[in-house]
């Protein structure tokens, strides 16, 4: 793979439509990007609002995207739906970012499919288990880059976390409105 490729006009696929991935898809909408999601919960005025250029299932994502980016719901049945055929199906150079759940991941999988396409690169920011047991693969495949699944939130970032909350608290014990409410109806059903 040629250095320093970017993304530029690449498709990229995003795993889910839960909070998260709709914070990213405003993020990416700034990029000139091919965006493709996996959900089933994405209307077309979502898509329109998103900048989503189409709903595509598991398959297809793996298939054409240069990054896969997983953010799918923690439920029972996503364990282990990432496997050995999505991963060798990833075109020549691609990336899988997973900051979803590591128990979506087949790890033995992945690491299959990573130590004999060297082309492919994986960030891992959760695995399952965290951290993964000693002497896992995961740990020495050059293609393979892990995270402590901080998501950024460390030294002075766990303080402004806190600060949030306190304030939060102190609106809500007020009676006056909060800034960062979480919507229990927000996650009904998301993917």
């Amino acid at each position: 793979m040629p250095s320093g490729t970017g993304a530029y006009g690449e498709t990229i696929a995003i795993l889910g439509l839960g909070a998260i991935s709709r914070y990213l898809l405003q993020l990416l909408r700034h990029f000139q990007l091919r965006v493709v999601l996996v959900s089933g919960h994405a209307s077309p005025k979502v898509m329109d609002e998103l900048g989503i250029a189409a709903v595509v299932d598991l398959e297809q994502a793996f298939r054409e995207a240069f990054v896969v980016c997983n953010l799918m719901a923690d439920r029972a049945d996503n364990k282990k739906v990432l496997g050995r055929g999505l991963f060798g199906s990833m075109r020549e150079g691609a990336t899988f970012i997973n900051t979803g759940r590591g128990a979506q991941v087949d790890e033995e999988a992945l690491i299959e499919v990573f130590r004999r396409r060297e082309d492919l690169t994986a960030l891992l920011d959760v695995q399952d288990p965290e951290p993964p047991v000693a002497g896992s693969a995961l740990y020495t495949l050059p293609n393979v880059h892990l995270t402590s699944h901080i998501a950024g939130s460390k030294h002075n970032e766990v303080r402004r976390m806190a600060d949030m909350m306190i304030e939060d608290f102190k609106a809500w014990d007020s009676g006056l409105p909060t800034r960062h409410r979480v919507k229990p109806e927000e996650f009904k059903g998301r993917a």
